[in-house]
């Protein structure tokens, strides 16, 4: 992965994800290039496939970020209205944005202040996002939505996927809600919280995998995407992954996803870093600072 959007990198192979790299406390990676590699973070352990469909940089953007203590990961899926130099200057802004905010807990304020900076920069681009936090300790998983496909979160316990929303109470104040970035709005931006549990999983995507069409342009759409969750076919996130990718294939009768970018994570919940919480706080934090 790299952390300078619009340069192309292709990594591992539809078949085989290439290893994970390793990230510093602190550290956001990714950009909005061609990427299919695992990744590893706090909590997390996964899949992370972008394949833009205009040469090697489009209109998807991912990024994956841990906090300064080392403990609280991030990821990012996001997708902008265009390609090119407008991207570029969205993921640029959006890498900028979440360095500054590694270590913001609470992820409303995250899109708020980057849907602010957008819009002051009148680019005028809309922009979706996902946005989802996973902090180890509580097992505490917390989405957002920028009027972004929603999510799918697989329970080990009842073997099944559901998706991953929850009914948001009504906002205090009127207005608009969870709108995407950059369209001159400053809607107010809810969080779904999940407690999870090691062996559950989670699923995000971009408009571009149920967008999916046919030879006869039928859309590939949830519907399809839930029916291969449930399979009940048992595997690692790279199975499903590839399982995923040869479904999409199979309904666009190409070896070409050349309708849109396609993008998503698939991640498994893994025991956190071993060791109390403020252990980790100490060790990166002011021990780092001595160091210095």
């Amino acid at each position: 992965m790299t952390a300078r959007t619009g340069a192309a990198v292709v990594i591992g192979s539809e078949s085989n994800p290439a290893p994970p790299t390793g990230f510093a406390c602190g550290e956001v990676k990714g950009g909005n290039g061609t990427i299919h590699a695992q990744v590893a973070l706090p909590g997390l352990r996964g899949v992370l496939y972008s394949r833009p469909c205009a040469g090697a940089t489009g209109g998807d953007i991912h990024y994956l970020s841990v906090c300064g203590s080392g403990l609280m990961a991030r990821v990012c899926l996001a997708d902008v209205a265009g390609h090119g130099s407008a991207v570029a200057a969205i993921g640029t802004e959006m890498h900028a944005h979440l360095r500054r905010s590694v270590d913001v807990i609470d992820q409303r304020k995250v899109l708020d202040r980057l849907n602010r900076r957008l819009n002051e920069r009148g680019a005028g681009v809309m922009t979706t996002a996902v946005l989802a936090t996973y902090y180890p300790p509580r097992r505490r998983l917390t989405v957002s939505y920028a009027g972004h496909p929603t999510g799918w979160l697989f329970r080990a316990d009842t073997g099944s996927w559901a998706p991953l929303r929850v009914t948001v109470p009504p906002a205090r104040k009127s207005g608009f809600v969870d709108l995407p970035m950059g369209i001159g709005f400053t809607p107010t931006y809810s969080r779904h919280r999940f407690r999870v549990s090691p062996g559950d999983r989670m699923l995000l995507i971009t408009d571009g995998v149920l967008e999916t069409t046919s030879p006869d342009d039928t859309p590939f759409d949830t519907h399809r995407i839930e029916t291969l969750l449930n399979s009940r076919e048992t595997g690692s996130c790279e199975d499903l992954a590839r399982r995923l990718l040869a479904a999409l294939h199979g309904h666009a009768a190409s070896g070409e996803l050349a309708h849109d970018d396609v993008t998503f994570l698939l991640a498994e919940f893994v025991e956190g870093p071993p060791g109390p919480a403020l252990w980790h706080v100490f060790k990166h934090r002011l021990l780092r600072q001595e160091r210095r």
